[in-house]
């Protein structure tokens, strides 16, 4: 049977279109203002009360399971919010919010009562503050629309969350009036979708922004026949904080929604709608980033729409502290008398939508950290947190540094050290696997210094007399190093060689050789020939006292060193044995002398 158009008087339909024409007019994109907006059926006449033949402003009758979407995704958040206002054990509305809801969306204003067991299905059973025939341009403005198709099917171009809700409350028989935006009942079918985009009354992009054809749109409103967009979610909850939600562009939350979907600062794509306090977070964060751009920001690529265009706000909150305006209202949780939008919404999932099981993924991105912002010498250690699995478990790692360096290791660890690693620059990056695919972490930039090039210092302190036994300490070198030279001068004798630990010191234990002659001398360290610290000291005369003297310059211990094997030890030894022998000598001398005196 075909639908009839509301029986209102021609006067009052006539009057409706006249306040509107001029808004409906000016409200189409430039781009729009020579796309035919009425090109009626050639089998209508005048007076015609088919569907098929309704003139635009019309208020055109109809059931909300014959009107055909013209977008491919919804906000399911949006519309949980609704249910949740809708839900008879959560609503705190005097009168239930889905009345005001239809009244609103039937050009008849706000619900004024309704009775005990009443439902959409039967407007009768509750009453709206406008009757019907008494609307006004203002009562008309906030209406939803409808758009006349070939064969005179019926195109939904707003309205898709409220439609949505009403049959996911109500189910598809619920009846509304929505005015016609447009009649193309007259074009073909290919004419008819060239007019739609050029009007941009269809929005054919899915929910990852790719293109779609209009046979991929789907073909009834209710929740299972859309794709959810939770950037077109999160923006319902941002309108008239962040932006106005004036219907100044058609489809402007999806506009809004391509800019938010490049902002990886804003994190949409890892939000927690079950989390109340999360997602108020979520929505101050998105709208501080919507007021902070500049009006002349292109937020769309492809249309070419401004964050003027798209009605961003000039200030957050429209320049009011956060306890009044629009986020004073969004901020009041569920147990507040007047809960806000979001504590609807978190309310209605947490009690009634489990969660979709989800198919298994690739696993997260590790996030890495390198051990040391500048690490030198020749290892690079990093460690990482084992990231979420995607529901496939992990199945090993490759660490990778630079494009030459990598290596494959188990699932059951969480850090790596790369030896023999030569000073450069570096990215390193570890990426997960499992049976789905891999992710890689962020690239983490990597410098490895050559200890030739950092300077630090050295000192020596001990028994500064030939021969003595010394320490030699130093400090603010290249850290986790080995191949340290520690050398006396003037003449050069090595004293050993030093091994840095994580802070860049190492102490070494070491004797002065037994022919160093005394007075000043110099202590360095090099590395592969080149001096990274030097101390001058004194060496004191040989028999002389042992002053327990410093060379100068100071250093942290730390590390570890040889002991020299410069000789120095042989000379030593020799005087030891020589002073044995000539006191064995004195002692058998002693004795003859003292057995002549006997005799």
């Amino acid at each position: 049977m075909p639908l009839l158009r509301s029986r209102r008087t021609l006067a009052v339909a006539l009057a409706s279109f006249l306040a509107l024409g001029g808004s409906v007019v000016s409200a189409l994109p430039a781009a729009a203002a020579d796309s035919p907006t009425d090109v009626k059926d050639a089998s209508c006449v005048a007076g015609d009360a088919r569907a098929l033949c309704a003139p635009v402003g019309d208020l055109l009758d109809v059931r909300i399971g014959d009107v055909h979407p013209t977008q491919p995704s919804l906000g399911y958040d949006e519309v949980y919010y609704k249910l949740g206002r809708y839900d008879a054990e959560l609503s705190k509305d005097a009168v239930n919010k889905k009345f005001a809801d239809w009244c609103e969306a039937n050009g008849q204003g706000d619900a004024a009562s309704a009775q005990p067991g009443a439902t959409l299905r039967d407007p009768s059973s509750f009453t709206c503050t406008v009757p019907v025939g008494s609307e006004t341009a203002a009562t008309i403005e906030p209406m939803k629309t409808v758009v006349i198709g070939p064969q005179g099917v019926l195109y939904l171009t707003d309205g898709h969350h409220t439609l949505t809700s009403f049959q996911e409350n109500s189910g598809p028989d619920v009846h509304v009036r929505l005015r016609v935006l447009g009649n193309l009942s007259g074009l073909s079918d290919a004419d008819f979708w060239a007019a739609m985009q050029a009007n941009k009354w269809t929005w054919l992009r899915d929910v990852n922004g790719d293109a779609i054809t209009p046979a991929q749109l789907p073909s009834n409103v209710g929740l299972s026949n859309f794709e959810d967009d939770r950037f077109r979610s999160i923006l319902y909850f941002a309108r008239d904080i962040g932006y106005s939600a004036d219907g100044a562009v058609p489809f402007q939350e999806f506009y809004w929604g391509t800019w938010l979907r490049t902002r990886a600062d804003v994190p949409v794509a890892g939000w927690n709608q079950d989390d109340w306090a999360g997602s108020l977070a979520l929505v101050k964060q998105l709208t501080q980033a919507q007021v902070a751009l500049g009006a002349g920001t292109v937020v769309d690529p492809q249309s070419g729409y401004t964050a003027g265009d798209l009605s961003v706000l000039g200030a957050w909150n429209d320049g009011k502290t956060e306890s009044k305006g629009e986020w004073a209202k969004l901020a009041k949780p569920y147990a507040d008398a007047k809960p806000g939008k979001l504590a609807y919404m978190t309310e209605y999932r947490l009690r009634h939508v489990t969660p979709a099981p989800t198919a298994p993924a690739a696993p997260a991105a590790p996030s890495a950290v390198v051990s040391g912002a500048s690490p030198s010498g020749s290892h690079v250690a990093t460690t990482w947190s084992a990231p979420a699995d995607g529901g496939s478990a992990i199945t090993g790692y490759t660490v990778s540094l630079g494009a030459d360096l990598s290596s494959e290791v188990d699932a059951r660890s969480t850090s790596f050290t790369f030896d023999g690693v030569t000073p450069g620059t570096y990215s390193l990056t570890v990426t997960a696997h499992n049976a789905i695919g891999s992710t890689a972490s962020a690239a983490t930039p990597v410098t490895v210094a050559d200890p030739a090039a950092v300077q630090g210092s050295v000192a020596i302190s001990g028994d500064l007399r030939p021969g003595g036994s010394v320490t030699v300490t130093a400090h603010g070198l290249a850290a986790d190093a080995a191949g340290f030279a520690v050398v006396v001068h003037s003449d050069p004798v090595s004293l050993g060689t030093g091994s840095t630990d994580a802070s860049g010191a190492f102490t070494l234990q070491a004797a002065l050789p037994a022919s160093l002659p005394a007075g000043p001398h110099t202590v360095t360290v090099s590395f592969n020939g080149t001096t990274v610290a030097t101390a001058a000291f004194t060496v004191a005369a040989a028999g002389g006292p042992d002053t327990g003297g410093t060379g100068s310059g100071s250093g942290a211990t730390g590390g570890s060193g040889s002991l020299a094997t410069t000789g120095s030890a042989a000379p030593i030894g020799l005087g030891v044995a020589g002073a044995v022998i000539v006191a064995a000598g004195v002692l058998l001398l002693a004795r003859r002398r003292a057995g002549v005196e006997q005799d």
